[in-house]
């Protein structure tokens, strides 16, 4: 998109995103909104001198550049060798041309200076991000003028993202096309033929319809990038995001001309130039106006783009670490089962109540914190045979960078234990339902943060296995070797997000398993009268590897569903290892315990046990 054309232009303005999962590449396929470079300039201000003269200095970035550089993946120009494919000018059918036809034609309808991305590259990785966009220059030109050729238009831009989809993309960022009534362009263009900004905005709002309608039909995970609201969001709030708004009587015959339809440069006379903070004005300043020119985002408003683009990517990420948190709840559950199968280990065949408490923390990408109330009964079924049940109360919080979430639980845990000679064969099986009351994640906008909140609720379950043999066992030292199984499951709820404008998504269900295999040793020494000191550690291997999605939907806009990977991590080998003591007051007893594990960046707990005879 370079000029603008009475019902056209503002659809300047749409931008890509960043992640924490590991993409293998960026594409990038559009108009001037997207391109990073392949008409030799980007389509916003230049930087200056730092002295206030724009004329001088490079281009400053545009949000397809912030999205590569959160996710650490260049997104130079294709002209150059690059990923990014999108050039000022194209309309939807030479976005597809450079797909899928003859080629990259630079200028639009020029020579083609590379031939058709997928002629290079048939086979799309599955790991790679697309960033697409288009729609603005059909305007512009002249192509969409009516209800059939604004329905073309958006069919067309559709089949690029379908023919992307055949050969292989997985993961399609799609933007929908900003409110070319609402830019400089056709606000000064309503000055002198007033009617033409609601036209225009009639024509981009027909358009984006077309799109959220049509793209049921395809197959193509489209995820939707709502450039449209996002623009409208920060002119509504415009102050907040530090441009200035609203009308100057200063201004003579513009004192009625909301400032925040200024642009920056006039040069291309297609727009209202700020008198004071314009190119060519008293104090030039670019980043506090939405506008460079007519149609196209200053450096500023490119840089907000850019983080709703990277939000776009990270939410589902974020949202992925709930799953996690579910885990650690089921740990903490577990906590209290392991101190009542060491009470059986120690004095079997004794019928008692036990009250304990677990504090776990744990650090993956977030930090984990869980705190555990747990009531128990221990009871003889058999010689051979005790059992144990556990009550389990607990409040769980999790903090990342970006996200907040807090929890409660309530959990219900059995244990069996079984003794023949030397031989210990202990189980547990437990639930959690856990109430996710508080599920927060902050959208970065520029200067401004907003908070996307929800709550849900889940499930947790855990099986545990441990099969020992006492190789030395007297009234002073018992030493195990043992193998065991552990198996848990953690379920989260879908839910909705509120609070955070454009950023707002209805997630889907998430599920996350972890099952683990472990060796080691068990321990115990009498260290004096009725006081024990016991040492566990185990080699451990966990099973599972989790390449994860979540389903999203957007819940401003009709498109469908899409899929978008939320959590990544390899099975590994690491080590656990606790060690504690016991002592006995009276026929009551007391014990603590530490754990830990060096799995991921670690984990530990504490439990405290009081327990007497029933």
């Amino acid at each position: 998109m370079k000029k603008l054309l009475p019902l056209s232009i503002a659809a300047a303005l749409a931008l890509p995103v960043h992640a924490d999962v590991s993409y293998s590449n960026l594409y990038i396929f559009g108009d001037s909104l997207l391109d990073s470079g392949n008409l030799g300039l980007r389509f916003t201000n230049r930087v200056g001198d730092g002295n206030g003269d724009f004329t001088v200095g490079d281009y400053a970035r545009i949000a397809p550049q912030y999205l590569g550089e959160a996710l650490t993946l260049l997104s130079a120009p294709a002209a150059a060798g690059g990923t990014n494919w999108a050039v000022g000018g194209y309309e939807t059918a030479d976005i597809l041309n450079s797909i899928n036809g003859t080629g990259l034609a630079l200028p639009a309808g020029g020579a083609v200076a590379r031939q058709a991305f997928l002629n290079e590259t048939p086979r799309i990785d599955p790991d790679a991000l697309v960033l697409i966009d288009g729609g603005g220059n059909d305007f512009l030109n002249g192509t969409a003028t009516d209800q059939a050729s604004i329905i073309n238009s958006a069919r067309t831009l559709l089949a690029a993202a379908q023919a992307l989809s055949d050969a292989g993309a997985n993961y399609i960022l799609f933007a929908n096309l900003p409110d070319l009534g609402q830019t400089a362009a056709l606000q000064a263009q309503d000055l002198g033929a007033p009617g033409s900004a609601a036209a225009a905005s009639a024509g981009a709002a027909g358009y984006n319809s077309a799109l959220e309608a049509f793209s049921a039909f395809g197959s193509a995970n489209l995820v939707p990038v709502d450039l449209a609201g996002l623009i409208s969001y920060v002119s509504d709030n415009a102050e907040a995001f530090g441009f200035v708004s609203g009308t100057n009587p200063a201004f003579g015959p513009l004192a009625g001309f909301d400032q925040r339809y200024m642009c920056f440069d006039d040069s291309g006379n297609d727009c209202v130039e700020h008198p004071i903070f314009g190119i060519d004005g008293s104090n030039p300043n670019p980043d506090v106006l939405i506008f460079n020119d007519g149609v196209h985002p200053t450096a500023q408003m490119g840089a907000i783009t850019g983080d709703y683009l990277i939000s776009v990517v990270n939410g589902p990420q974020d949202v992925g670490l709930i799953p996690e948190l579910g885990l650690d709840i089921v740990r903490s559950q577990r906590g209290a089962t392991t101190e009542l199968r060491r009470q059986q280990q120690a004095s079997p065949g004794e019928s008692r109540w036990t009250i304990s408490g677990v504090g776990l923390d744990a650090e993956r990408v977030a930090e984990n914190d869980s705190r555990s109330l747990n009531i128990g009964f221990s009871s003889p079924l058999s010689e051979q045979l005790d059992s144990a049940v556990v009550l389990s109360f607990g409040d769980h919080e999790s903090e990342s960078a970006r996200t907040d979430f807090s929890a409660t639980s309530v959990g219900l845990s059995g244990l069996l234990s079984y003794r023949d000679g030397g031989w210990l064969l202990q189980g547990a099986a437990g639930l959690s339902v856990v109430d996710y009351d508080s599920l927060d994640r902050d959208v970065k906008l520029g200067p401004q943060t907003l908070t996307a909140k929800g709550g849900t609720n889940g499930f947790g379950w855990h099986l545990d296995g441990l099969l020992s043999y006492e190789v030395l066992g007297d009234s002073s030292i018992s030493l195990r070797p043992a193998v065991g199984w552990r198996w848990m499951k953690a379920e989260v709820d879908s839910y909705r997000e509120s609070g955070a404008a454009v950023a707002n998504t209805e997630w889907g269900e998430q599920r996350r398993d972890s099952q683990v295999f472990r060796a080691g040793l068990l321990a115990g020494v009498a260290l004096g009268d009725g006081v024990r000191g016991f040492a566990e550690v185990f080699a451990a291997t966990e099973m599972e590897d989790h390449d994860e999605t979540v389903t999203g939907r957007n819940r401003n806009l009709g498109f469908g569903d899409y899929q978008m990977p939320s959590y990544r991590e390899d099975g590994e080998d690491y080590v656990e290892a606790s060690v504690g003591i016991s002592a006995a007051l009276g026929s009551s007893r007391i014990a603590a315990s530490v754990e830990y594990s060096d799995e991921a960046e670690g984990r530990e707990a504490l439990i405290f046990s009081f327990s007497r005879p029933l």
